[in-house]
């Protein structure tokens, strides 16, 4: 029997779809609960929690557009928006924050159509783009795995987890984080409020759960599917971030020992494929032909040696991960395994490529195949519109 897996990467959904790999299109908004409580205020426009309000008793009132959970966001100068009404404008850039918004899409997905339709006015924006490439992903696959990054900071795990539903309600969808999911970032992105290591160890927790892998308390997971003849080991290498600014993995020993004691006894012993998943890399890539691989200061595996040294001693036939958007597929010298590393899903490669995904079939070898995800060079009228970071007219 044939076992297809889906090896995706980097997902970076995030409340509004923005990105810290785009910091131009950030989506801006208030670091404080809106002010606008009292009388001064009245309600303008409001829908699906959103709400424009303006000022009470003045000849030229200030407008606010202030989103469900309180935080209030600019509204787009006239330049950028047609008409000349702050209210009507207002109203609008709420209309399409909302329909992009990672908890509106996981509450209802949108048809296939309808993803389209958002993806040539937004053609950028993450979280569209990730319902569009688990179209592509999802149809003839039996497992999909996914080596970490999820989230852009943190936010939108129920979009992933809906956007792989099939998977996911059948314990098909595997996962391990990745820094964007774990650690903290110096610069200030679009999450309100902003997150914490608490906060954001929490929220991986209620995902893993929910997904139907606990990971053990050293962080690392086993999952065995005998009609593969097959056994995934997932870890965590973002167990600990050292400094703010730095975003370096390391797996730890606690966790290595847990691999060599699972690789003491079946099914491991006896399976013929071995799979190990992994976050950072563990060995620097080139993101290119003829190009070196970069210094990657603060992003590198700080225990790489030791990592390979155990996946070879333990038998490992593959070993994925993701982490620098970029897509190779390399045995390293001396090493028995293969590393399989995956683009970002929504953002591609950093070699220029467009996103792509490791397709593996399992049977009595490993057959594995990049599959790119077609996305329409689209770009509607209003494109980017909604994520600009339009400071308010005077």
């Amino acid at each position: 029997m044939t076992l297809v897996l889906a090896h995706v990467s980097d997902l970076h959904v995030s409340a509004f779809g923005d990105t810290f790999h785009d910091r131009l299109k950030m989506v801006r908004r208030s670091a404080r609960i809106a002010d606008t409580a009292d009388a001064r205020w009245e309600v303008a426009w409001a829908e699906s929690g959103w709400r424009v309000l303006r000022e009470i008793g003045r000849r030229s009132p200030k407008v606010a557009l202030v989103d469900p959970d309180g935080y209030a966001h600019p509204i787009p100068p006239k330049k950028g928006e047609r008409g000349t009404d702050k209210v009507e404008r207002g109203a609008r850039r709420a209309c399409r924050l909302e329909a992009r918004r990672a908890d509106t899409l996981a509450a209802s997905l949108p048809r296939s159509g309808a993803v389209d339709i958002l993806l040539e006015a937004t053609p950028s924006n993450v979280n569209v783009r990730l319902l569009r490439a688990a179209r592509e992903v999802g149809p003839d696959t039996n497992i999909v795995i996914v080596t970490g990054d999820l989230t852009d900071d943190g936010a939108g795990h129920a979009l992933v987890r809906a956007a792989f539903q099939s998977h996911a309600g059948r314990e098909r969808l595997l996962c391990v984080p990745g820094n964007h999911d774990r650690y903290l970032f110096p610069m200030q992105g679009s999450e309100r409020p902003r997150p914490t290591h608490e906060s954001k160890a929490l929220s991986w927790r209620a995902f893993m759960e929910s997904t139907g892998t606990v990971p053990e308390p050293c962080g690392a997971w086993v999952r065995a599917f005998p009609e593969g003849d097959c056994v995934i080991l997932g870890l965590d290498s973002c167990r600990r971030q050292r400094r703010f600014y730095r975003h370096n993995g390391s797996v730890g020993e606690e966790q290595l020992a847990f691999a060599r004691a699972i690789a003491a006894r079946d099914p491991w012993r006896s399976a013929r494929h071995r799979l190990v998943l992994l976050h950072h890399h563990v060995v620097p890539l080139p993101v290119g032909v003829g190009r070196g691989a970069p210094s990657e200061i603060g992003m590198r595996l700080d225990d790489s040696k030791a990592a390979a040294a155990c996946f070879e001693e333990i038998g490992a036939t593959l070993v994925l991960h993701g982490h620098r958007h970029v897509s190779e597929r390399r045995q390293p010298a001396g090493a028995s395994f293969t590393i399989l590393s995956a683009p970002s899903l929504t953002l591609g490669c950093k070699s220029g490529d467009a996103p792509s995904y490791w397709r593996i079939e399992l049977d009595d070898r490993a057959h594995v195949e990049r599959r790119k995800i077609p996305f329409a060079n689209a770009h509607g009228e209003e494109a980017e519109a909604d994520l600009v970071a339009a400071e308010d007219e005077a």
